[in-house]
């Protein structure tokens, strides 16, 4: 029965592509006839048409000559012409495409890749998962304690509070760095841009007064490089004053991090807007000499808006609002525009939302390294110089280590910068991309942090590769990654109060030679694999270093008593000394320097 049934659809198989082919065969027939017709009857029509009006035969009008030498000769001109003007064309494109091999950011409206993501319920259910993981594992160490000590020290905050506890000087800093960068950089920035109009001399083809054009223009070269000096200079006390004032009051750590991450956002900033609009000064300065007319402006930049965000537009001021400044120092972007894609309305729920996201993935930081560093490393001394106890140690911290780098990313990248767009109604939240799939080092510095990334790329590697050219590609890529991590460093030295390079050595250096070695472009994830690995060895590697460092300097003894303390690791050259120095120990809770009880 199966072997007729399947005969039977064989059989109405064949049936329909024979009727399928008939079809298609009559078709094609009748297309052929129709054709066939429609030229008979248009070379009827031609013929009676040719004897009504006397017109000579086709070979006739092929050997007659259409035009005359002279029309021969106009036009072989114009295709010269035409010539040049598409080599020029060309290259003007050429240059044009030379000029625009950086791409400019672009902000449009768009949503974070994780806000995406988590509208998927397998997404959802993998963070539930996640979650549920931490609340157990959280549950688990408390009730560990609480049955086997009758308390549980999860609970205490002891550290907490002594990172804050100058909260309020804290802020008071940061409300003068606010104020220094807006009455400084942009009221200078303003006074510079309209002062350097008196010394620009009107453009007029017909004077005569050379000798006062040169001294203006060379009044205001001077006038411009005054300035420019004192650009640098309020550049160095701004790194220097609030430097010295946490180091004289002695902060503790996370208000430490907080005033020079900020003092660091707010030098980004400041250098965006004046790197912005500079160029916008100088162009106004020149329209207003009428060196340049608007109409010149606007022919040789209307080929060029392709890549710019929105058409070019003629500066009616040489300097923007102080509104567009004021709203730049709060927007979760380090790259100036006049003005950014906004949304049409505040979500204040979401907002409450990513704050208390942002909160929780603060406090299990905090349980992370109040739980697995601090039991492990505060009794650092010359014991723990071996190699068996160096690298369990690091491998024991990959875990936190990469706990910890998932929080910093999801409370700071995700939560805090969406919190702060939906306030701001900012609409472009691509703070990051999937830096989780990059299967080389480059992948991932370009993805991890797109807000950082894109000041890098647009104030350093693109002004290095304009000055030093295409040879220097590499010098231009590695001037990028150094200038990254000795900020991180600088953060991570003045807030621990020394210098110990482990996170300059593995961003500068390793994390460099691997960009050279590795392919860059490539779908194996095996190289996918080698990164994670990479991150996991690396975090716990300086969770190890720097916490070890931090409490033989609480621990041991110093080395050399003087200023190269700071860059010598105390913990190479540690002997235990059986106590503490009572000038740290009176500003570090007793939890932190004395707990007597391990994990």
């Amino acid at each position: 029965m199966n072997r007729r049934g399947h005969e039977r659809s064989a059989s109405a198989e064949f049936t329909r592509v024979d009727r399928t082919v008939k079809i298609h065969n009559s078709t094609e027939r009748l297309r052929s006839e129709l054709l066939n017709y429609i030229t008979s009857r248009f070379e009827e029509f031609s013929s009676e048409m040719k004897q009504t009006a006397n017109m000579p035969s086709i070979n006739e009008i092929i050997e007659r000559p259409v035009m005359s030498n002279s029309d021969l000769s106009s036009i072989n001109k114009i295709e010269n012409q035409l010539s040049s003007q598409t080599i020029a064309s060309k290259q003007s494109v050429d240059m044009k495409r030379s000029s625009s091999a950086f791409p400019t950011k672009i902000f449009r409206m768009r949503a974070s890749i994780l806000t995406e993501l988590l509208e998927v319920s397998h997404i959802r259910s993998i963070r539930q998962i996640f979650i549920s993981i931490l609340v157990l594992l959280v549950l688990q160490v408390a009730l560990t304690d609480l049955f086997e000590k009758g308390t549980v020290d999860f609970f205490v905050f002891d550290l907490i509070q002594w990172n804050f506890s100058n909260l309020s000087q804290c802020l008071r800093v940061w409300l003068c760095m606010f104020m220094s960068t807006c009455a400084i950089v942009y009221y200078s920035f303003h006074f510079w841009t309209y002062k350097r109009l008196n010394f620009i001399s009107i453009y007029s083809p017909d004077s005569t007064e050379t000798d006062k054009l040169k001294n203006k223009s060379t009044t205001l070269l001077i006038f411009d490089w005054i300035w420019f000096v004192a650009y640098c200079c309020y550049i160095g006390l701004f790194l220097y004053i609030p430097v010295q004032h946490i180091l004289a009051e002695n902060y503790p750590i996370v208000t430490r991090i907080i005033i020079l991450a900020e003092q660091v956002r707010f030098l980004m900033k400041s250098h965006a807007f004046v790197r912005e609009n500079t160029p916008r000064a100088i162009l106004y300065g020149q329209i207003y000499s009428e060196e340049i007319k608007t109409d010149d402006i606007i022919k040789d930049n209307f080929n060029n808006s392709s890549n710019e965000q929105k058409p070019f537009a003629i500066p009616h001021t040489p300097c923007p609002e102080f509104s567009k400044f004021l709203y730049f120092l709060f927007a979760p972007t380090l790259i100036y525009r006049d003005s950014y894609p906004r949304t049409s309305s505040i979500r204040w729920t979401y907002v409450i939302s990513q704050l208390l996201q942002f909160a929780t993935t603060s406090l299990f930081g905090y349980y992370l390294f109040y739980r697995f560093c601090l039991p492990v490393f505060r009794h650092f001394n010359s014991e723990h110089v071996t190699l068996k106890i160096f690298v369990l140690s690091i491998l024991n911290c990959t875990l936190p280590g990469a706990l910890f780098l998932f929080c910093a990313f999801y409370g700071f990248l995700h939560c805090w910068l969406n919190a702060f767009a939906e306030m701001l109604r900012f609409a472009d939240r691509q703070f990051y991309s999937d830096w989780w799939t990059a299967t080389s080092w480059s992948s991932y510095y370009r993805t991890w942090n797109i807000v950082v990334h894109d000041w890098l790329y647009t104030y350093v590697y693109r002004d290095c590769h304009k000055l030093l050219g295409v040879k220097y590609r590499l010098v231009s890529m590695y001037a990028v990654i150094f200038l990254s991590a000795c900020v991180h460093e600088y953060i991570i030295s003045l807030a621990f109060g020394y210098f110990y390079p482990i996170l300059f050595i593995q961003f500068a250096v390793l994390g460099f030679i691997s960009m050279l070695i590795l392919p860059q472009r490539t779908q194996n994830n095996g190289f996918n694999v080698f990164i994670w690995a990479s991150l996991f060895v690396g975090l716990g590697m300086q969770m190890c270093l720097y916490s070890i460092e931090w409490y033989a300097r609480l621990n041991c003894p110093r080395y050399v008593t003087s200023p190269l303390d700071y860059f010598i690791p105390r913990s190479l050259f540690c002997r235990d000394s059986g106590d503490i120095k009572s000038s740290i120990s009176t500003n570090i809770p007793n939890l932190v320097l004395h707990r007597q009880t391990d994990l």
